[in-house]
């Protein structure tokens, strides 16, 4: 076993934007950092071919929908804007499932921008570079416990004991156990995210300032669906609730979504017949309001955290997170009683990113006929979702 050439205060386990931000933050902060991925693949024992032990959970790359205000999160992420390829959207078309139901909001500045989540983690990989920070992708990674002096962290044949640990992504059953972390999240709280890429048409029904296509009402089950328009490829994502271990992969609600663009003229029925493939992954959304965000000596942040919008936004509520956590973690690493310290974590965030995560679902069916026939309630909902303002004001 080698020791690392320098032990880290800190060590962040994960790859998404949100690990590699709270790494800078905290190098900025003067403490020693490491960043390690969370290794994604494991060997069978019989053979040495590697496979994905959840290759639905390890899905290919996806689109995302960013609010602009990332880059006003801090000065690190303002490079983001000109560094990711974006397409820039201008309001929202909510959709009925009769061509002659529909709202939109028109707006003159971007709304949202969509992105490639893996484009994202390259460009914040390379930002923490840039500042200072390790980044490892060890092969195996095992947390074997913590004690007053700090975590027992073994990342590929490297012997770590940071103080404190700060988990970005999904961690295994065994190794949330040592840290003491709830293995399910509450009912309700895991949704799943089904989607696939379409070639965008030749002729362009979005115009040359699109909006964001949405359905809230898939079914008359309150389902939402999203047609996300980046270059010569759309992305059309639906998400439900998932109740139990056999709750659909989505692909029903995702075709049904696509029969809804196709009546309102906005793509061809066929179009998810000729998509490479359908994959989905589990998200918990809003999940941070009804979960333990403090383990043994551990913050979580991100997507560990369920810092995901009730909307299903995914970068800027993630990231947003890494602000509060390198905040108490500076002030905690200084106290003797580094767990009694990070407690105050819980609260940090609620005062304001609380109210963000919750969303606009509250009463949104009594709202959605207004949405179809009400300008005002059209743009205070699309601003509400993609800017997280509230709709009573």
């Amino acid at each position: 076993m080698k020791k690392s050439e320098k032990q880290a205060d800190v060590v962040v386990l994960g790859s998404h934007p949100a690990a590699h931000f709270v790494a800078a933050l905290l190098h900025e902060k003067r403490l020693g950092v490491m960043c390690c991925a969370i290794p994604r693949q494991a060997v069978r024992p019989d053979s040495r071919q590697a496979v994905r032990p959840d290759s639905r959970q390890a899905a290919a790359d996806r689109l995302v929908l960013v609010n602009p205000k990332l880059f006003d999160l801090h000065p690190f992420l303002a490079p983001l804007r000109r560094n990711v390829d974006w397409t820039a959207t201008f309001g929202a078309r909510f959709l009925g499932e009769e061509c002659s139901t529909s709202g939109e909001c028109h707006q003159r500045r971007t709304m949202a921008l969509v992105g490639s989540l893996g484009d994202l983690a390259q460009a914040t990989a390379r930002m923490a570079q840039a500042h200072g920070v390790r980044l490892r992708e060890p092969e195996t990674l095992e947390i074997h416990g913590a004690d007053e002096a700090g975590i027992d962290i073994t990342a590929g044949n490297v012997r770590l004991k940071p103080r404190a640990l700060v988990v970005c992504d999904e961690l295994p059953p065994l190794q949330r156990r040592a840290l003491g972390i709830p293995n399910a999240w509450e009912s309700g709280v895991m949704h799943r995210y089904t989607y696939a890429r379409l070639e965008a048409t030749t002729e362009n029904r979005l115009g040359s300032r699109p909006p964001v296509v949405m359905s809230l009402d898939l079914k008359g089950s309150l389902r939402w669906g999203w047609l996300l328009p980046h270059g010569k490829q759309w992305q059309v994502a639906v998400v439900e609730p998932i109740e139990d271990e056999t709750s659909p992969a989505g692909e029903i609600l995702l075709k049904h979504w696509v029969q809804v663009l196709a009546t309102h003229g906005l793509i061809d029925a066929a179009s998810l017949a000729t998509a490479p493939a359908v994959e989905y992954v589990d998200l918990p959304l809003a999940g941070a309001m009804a979960h333990e965000g403090v383990g043994n000596r551990t913050l979580l942040v991100g997507p560990a955290g369920g810092f995901y919008s009730a909307c299903a936004e995914d970068v800027y509520p993630n990231c947003w997170s890494a602000l509060f956590a390198v905040d108490v973690l500076a002030k905690s690493l200084r106290e003797t009683h580094l767990q009694d310290a990070i407690g105050a974590y819980r609260h940090e965030w609620r005062t304001t990113l609380g109210d963000y995560l919750r969303g606009p679902q509250q009463n949104l069916q009594f709202l959605l006929p207004l949405v179809y026939r009400n300008q005002v309630m059209t743009d205070r909902l699309a601003e509400s979702i993609f800017l997280g303002k509230a709709i009573v004001r």
